[in-house]
């Protein structure tokens, strides 16, 4: 073995090693039968990214889209492709608590738009922002599939139906504590 083909050898060592420490052991057994369940590897791509975005505390840096990517088999653009299109990926850290507060029609017709208004208001941030603490962050959304419970709001990963102002002011209390 050659000098150029022993660095290609520990290079390959250090890239496969950093990769498969990306992940915590539990999710790398996730991944790992998302890809055996998919004979093409870019076809699990999006539980993937799920996966990626949730061991990274509820978004996407650069390092794990490029981790995916090569766990994927596809160009770091395609990832950013795919994640600027889904609106369920974040490119940027959300807060500990991630309020989505839907304003799509159905909602909007019940208070939506003014639940999101009063929300901001309440956190004295505008929605896409974090509270300086880092606690909360609102995001306004087209639509999350509750719209007969309108006005609906996620938290994390909780659908919260019917929300008045009053309920989301008691929400964020709670959630304080």
């Amino acid at each position: 073995m050659n000098l150029i083909e022993l660095i290609y050898v520990i290079f390959r060592h250090f890239i496969e090693k950093k990769r498969l420490n990306l992940f915590s052991d539990d999710i790398q057994a996730q991944v790992d039968n998302l890809l055996g369940r998919y004979p093409i590897k870019q076809n699990a791509l999006i539980p993937i990214l799920l996966l990626a975005q949730k061991e990274n505390e509820g978004w996407l840096s650069e390092e794990w889209m490029q981790h995916v990517a090569e766990i994927c088999e596809v160009p770091l653009t395609h990832i950013e492709g795919v994640v600027t299109f889904y609106t369920m990926f974040r490119l940027k850290r959300p807060g500990r608590y991630h309020l989505q507060i839907c304003t799509c029609v159905p909602c909007c017709l019940v208070g939506g738009t003014e639940l999101l208004e009063h929300t901001e208001k309440k956190l004295e941030i505008r929605a896409g922002h974090s509270t300086d603490d880092g606690v909360f962050s609102i995001e306004e959304m087209e639509c999350i599939g509750a719209c007969s419970y309108a006005p609906a709001v996620i938290v994390n990963e909780d659908y919260h139906e019917q929300v008045t102002p009053e309920e989301m002011d008691k929400m964020i209390k709670e959630l304080r504590q």
